[in-house]
Order: C-alpha cells, then sequence, then structure tokens
C-alpha cells in the first residue's frame, strides 16, 4: 500500500459520532464459542485508545475505532449483543503479557505479527496490512530514510518496525516510549530525531501538528491479526470465522468511513482490510 504522504498530511482524518453510525448486526459464527467463554458470559478483548483511527477515545471517554467496531462485533456474534465484548485499553507492550496472563482473550489492538510474537502467541488470519512512517521536525536535514545513519528514533515500545530498521540502518539509536502521546511530547521536546508508527496512525496525529513532516518512504510492510493464547485453536477458529463474514459482508467499506472522513484515504484503508496482503518482502 503506498499513498503520497503529502495527500495524508492534508488529509483531515477524524473520529465519528458512534451514535450516527450503525452496522447490521452479523449472525453467530459458524464456529462454536469455547465453553470457557460461552461459561463467563462476555469475551474479554484488549484495544488501542491511543491509536486512531483504528481506537481511541471517543468524545464520550469510551474507545471508539475501526478495531472497536470490530470487537463489538465478535461480541455479537458470540452473545448476540455488543456489549458482551468486554473492551479494556491496553499499552502497545502490555498487549501480549496482559493476553498471556489471562487478563483478557483477544488482542485486537494495531497487533502486527512478527516471528518473534509468534513464539508466544497464535494469531488469527490477517484481517489488515499496511507499511509505516516516519515524521520528524519541519526543519530537520532528514529527507530520507538513509539521513537518519547516526540518529535517534522514538518508537512504540514492542513496535515491530525497530526489527526492520536496525536491519537498515545499524547506527540509528532508539528511544522506546509508551505511548503515541509520548512520542510525540518527546519528539517536540527535541529528544530524538524522529518517530515511526503506524502509516494512518501517523498520518492522523501529524495532521494536528503542523511542526513535523512525514518523511514519503515506507517503512516495512506489516500484517496485523488478533493475538490469541497458544492452544485456544477452537476460540482461533471462531474469531477466523468472525472476520470472514466481516470481509465478506464489506463491513469495512461501511465502517472505514465514519472514523477516517477523506475519502481518498478511507479507500486505501478499505483496501488493505478487504483485499489480500501483497507477499512479504
Amino acid at each position: 500500500m503506498y499513498i503520497s504522504i503529502s495527500m495524508l498530511r492534508r488529509s483531515a482524518i477524524a473520529l465519528g459520532t458512534l451514535a450516527a453510525f450503525v452496522v447490521p448486526a452479523l449472525s453467530a459464527s459458524a464456529q462454536a464459542l469455547p465453553k470457557a467463554i460461552k461459561d463467563a458470559g462476555v469475551v474479554r478483548i484488549g484495544v488501542k485508545c491511543d491509536s486512531p483511527p483504528f481506537g481511541a477515545s471517543g468524545t464520550d471517554g469510551k474507545p471508539a475505532g475501526i478495531e472497536i467496531e470490530m470487537a463489538k462485533q465478535i461480541g455479537i456474534a458470540a452473545f448476540g449483543a455488543a456489549e458482551k465484548a468486554e473492551l479494556s485499553c491496553v499499552a502497545t507492550d502490555a498487549r501480549i503479557p496482559s493476553l498471556t496472563s489471562g487478563k483478557i482473550d483477544l488482542i485486537i489492538a494495531t497487533l502486527g505479527k512478527t516471528p518473534s510474537r509468534e513464539q508466544v502467541i497464535d494469531y488469527s488470519d490477517i484481517y489488515y496490512w499496511g507499511s509505516s512512517r516516519v515524521i520528524v521536525p519541519k526543519d530537520s536535514k532528514v529527507q530520507k530514510l538513509a539521513d537518519l545513519d547516526g540518529k535517534s528514533m522514538l518508537i512504540i515500545k514492542g513496535g515491530s518496525q525497530l526489527k526492520w530498521l536496525k536491519e537498515r540502518i545499524p547506527s540509528l539509536e532508539f528511544v522506546q516510549l509508551n505511548t503515541n502521546a509520548d512520542n510525540l511530547q518527546a519528539l517536540q521536546q527535541g529528544r530524538a530525531d524522529g518517530y515511526v508508527g503506524d502509516a494512518i496512525t501517523i498520518a492522523t496525529l501529524a495532521a494536528n501538528y503542523p511542526e513535523f513532516r512525514t518523511l514519503e518512504e515506507p517503512v516495512d510492510l506489516g500484517f496485523n491479526g488478533v493475538g490469541v493464547r497458544k492452544g485456544e485453536d477452537e476460540l482461533k477458529a471462531f474469531v477466523n470465522g468472525v472476520l470472514k463474514k466481516l470481509k465478506n459482508e464489506k463491513f469495512y467499506s461501511k465502517t472505514v468511513p465514519t472514523f477516517v472522513k477523506d475519502p481518498i484515504v478511507a479507500a486505501e484503508m478499505v483496501k488493505s482490510f478487504e483485499t489480500d496482503p501483497p507477499a512479504a518482502k
């Protein structure tokens, strides 16, 4: 996926009002719901609350975003009601520990699929693919990724872009912080030379900070899936059944424009949700 960064930075992306948006409920997944989940009466899902348009705090203080709506559809498929998806905000570095410790049942929180993570948890089928981008101060001499040689980069703790950048720019040093807000504040304070994150999230955040600009070159190609504990094959099959319905019923075509107001960017995101990803390089 490639979008002109100048176009992205001009794009007005904002969270929509949930009350004005209704998606028809999905019928239950063809796969059986695991007994432990059925007995609990809820499915506990970790989501992001600082990564619009995937997940952020809405105007009412509740989580809002594309992945939030996905999580609600799992609640509907499991128990017939969106509120049966019990949502918890999770920081990037707390996603997998929250899952493996049993605090949550699933992760739907911009969770990129990596070999190291696959040693610890299982993933659903891929539901989203896309690249990452770097923002730098507007007056920075950095014009391309190669210019970051010997410099420093802000990244969210546990960010999958770190390995990709280290392999290509070995001298690049990393400052790992907990949230997008922490990283943006650190960049404003001059604590590093740039900040790397998911392309759409970076574009959304950078649109509000004219003192930053985004490098044109893409970083990595990521593949997001729902995180599931190892050995919970029944739950993974259930989630895959729901994801298949979402894709087949064009759920993302209806949902994305609610949270991404620029039609060009929205169309690119729908493409990343509803088409098969390119082969990883």
